[in-house]
């Protein structure tokens, strides 16, 4: 049990280190606007397109799971038309929302508990692009979410940030970091998922262990 205990400190302070000198390395300044994790409006960030108000175009946002009050917001201010629930809490949340009469033209195109654990599938990221594609052709205003608005939602976040806003996967990690809740807990999982999406996108062969891979070949729905 010692040794246990032992091992989980080290862990743990390994974890703290590497936080802290990911906050030390060099990002461009515009990748931490905002205000960082907060529980306003459910963590929510926009990561893509012009502010709201400015008329139908594509934009992308990033958040955590809404009360009535910010879901309503999603409809009435932040102009989002779909949304991808990471979470499997559609039911509790948007559905319910829209049984009251809330944002109820809101299209939730996705509702599948994914396991921040457990890398995404190859299928699920071909499924995302197809979204994203789709959202910019129909100028539309899309939404991704899970619990708390950090981790599963920051790894879907980093991807998008690699693939089409061109980040490195340091600069990727840092803003999942920063706009993060724990970060340090779930950095030991989150941040080679995030270095093995960067090969996945740039076609190379995963350079991190096997476990933090993208899995290949696997259903969309499934995590």
């Amino acid at each position: 049990m010692r040794n246990i205990r032992v091992i989980l400190c080290a862990i743990f302070i390994a974890a703290l280190v590497g936080a802290a000198c990911a906050a030390k390395a060099p990002a461009r300044p515009e990748l931490l606007d905002g205000p960082g994790y907060t529980k306003v409006e459910g963590n929510l960030h926009q990561i893509d397109g012009p502010p709201p108000g400015e008329g139908q175009a594509f934009r992308l946002y990033r958040s955590g799971e809404p009360d009535k009050e910010t879901f309503s917001k999603w409809c009435s201010v932040y102009q989002i038309d779909r949304v991808i629930v990471m979470a499997g809490t559609a039911e509790k949340h948007e559905l319910a929302y829209q049984k009251e009469g809330v944002c109820p033209d809101i299209e939730v195109i996705y509702n599948v508990k994914q396991n921040h654990n457990k890398p995404v599938s190859d299928g699920f990221l071909e499924y995302f692009d197809q979204q994203i594609e789709r959202a910019r052709n129909d100028q539309a205003g899309l939404l991704f979410r899970c619990t708390t608005g950090s981790h599963r939602a920051g790894r879907t976040a980093a991807y998008y940030q690699m693939k089409y806003q061109g980040l490195t996967a340091g600069e990727a990690i840092m803003v999942m970091d920063y706009n993060g809740l724990l970060m340090p807990l779930f950095d030991p999982v989150l941040r080679p998922q995030v270095k093995a999406m960067y090969d996945y996108i740039h076609g190379e062969p995963c350079s991190q262990m096997k476990a933090f891979c993208v899995q290949e070949n696997s259903d969309k729905w499934v995590q």
